[in-house]
């Protein structure tokens, strides 16, 4: 419920309550609503985000990318893009989703894409902040800005792409 409603759709109280214990109870584990919510978001969407190891950083990329579109596409999507634009004036909660949602993703494409380039995989000089970027900027930007993350075949058109321009072709 509370990853359906968004970041702004609950309060604290309300919380407590149907966990059955006291206010306070909830702040001993969240020092905010903001730290509350982006937890709720992380745990309910965990099983549905993996990080693939299929042996080729261009298929995990792929296949992570896939999974993530199809999750965003739908009302968690929704709920991502609230928790986003309350945490351009709510220091608390742009703090929570970059610990809990944003840093564990960069950590897993720089360790990823580190990988892929010491096995040979990307171009030459590629720049692994940029590719980052250019791989999951499509799916960011429309939840910034009010628009549809795009479907499967955008993004597989997308994916194409920006895949030639990081990735050495396969042999």
């Amino acid at each position: 419920m509370l990853v359906a409603r968004g970041y702004a759709g609950f309060a604290i109280e309300s919380v407590a309550a149907a966990a059955g214990v006291g206010k306070t109870t909830v702040y001993r584990w969240w020092e905010s609503k903001a730290a509350l919510a982006v937890d709720a978001f992380f745990h309910a969407t965990e099983a549905e985000l993996r990080f693939p190891d299929t042996g080729l950083a261009e298929s995990d990329f792929r296949a992570q990318i896939a999974e993530l579109a199809g999750l965003l596409r739908g009302g968690r999507g929704q709920a991502l893009a609230a928790m986003l634009g309350g945490a351009r004036t709510d220091p608390l909660l742009a703090r929570a989703l970059g610990e809990r949602w944003l840093e564990p993703r960069r950590r897993w494409g720089i360790a990823r894409m580190t990988t892929a380039a010491a096995a040979g995989e990307l171009l030459p000089d590629t720049d692994i902040a940029a590719a980052l970027a250019l791989l999951y900027g499509p799916l960011y930007a429309p939840l910034l800005f009010g628009g549809a993350v795009p479907e499967p075949a955008a993004v597989a058109a997308y994916l194409d792409l920006a895949c030639r321009g990081i990735f050495r072709p396969r042999a």
